[in-house]
């Protein structure tokens, strides 16, 4: 499958998963009485599956567009590959990690890996857009 290609696909799956996850958070944040609804907004698990919803969707986005303009730049064969899997990979780990850690705190050293996976792939991006501007 073509690098663009994947991320565009799989960015469209995320968008939809993390859809789906906002609309858990919302049926949760509604269910039970007032005590019970605002000790959920308040716990931890909560705040770190907003944060997830919100990372799940910015990056697929992030992906989208990555899909759409890594054939544009100045970038090989083999750096638009890699680039399309460490976008990919930071999609997944970032989100997913913050969507465990409550229950397997441990995988929160994971996060890092998720964010260091998408800056160097939008670095890269960046060096190719700056490569084909000259």
């Amino acid at each position: 499958m073509d690098s663009g290609k994947k991320n565009i696909k799989f960015g469209f799956l995320w968008i939809t998963l993390a859809t789906f996850l906002g609309f858990i958070l919302a049926i949760k944040s509604q269910m039970g009485g007032a005590e019970v609804v605002d000790a959920w907004k308040k716990s931890v698990t909560h705040g770190f599956w907003k944060t997830a919803h919100v990372h799940a969707n910015t990056l697929a986005i992030l992906n989208i567009l990555y899909g759409l303009f890594i054939g544009r730049v100045g970038l090989g064969d083999s750096a638009r590959k890699l680039g399309s899997n460490l976008a990919l990979a930071g999609m997944i780990i970032m989100p997913l990690g913050l969507f465990l850690v409550p229950f397997i705190q441990p995988i929160g050293y994971l996060i890092p890996l998720g964010e260091w996976c998408i800056i160097i792939s939008m670095g890269m991006m960046a060096a190719g857009a700056f490569k084909s501007i000259n």
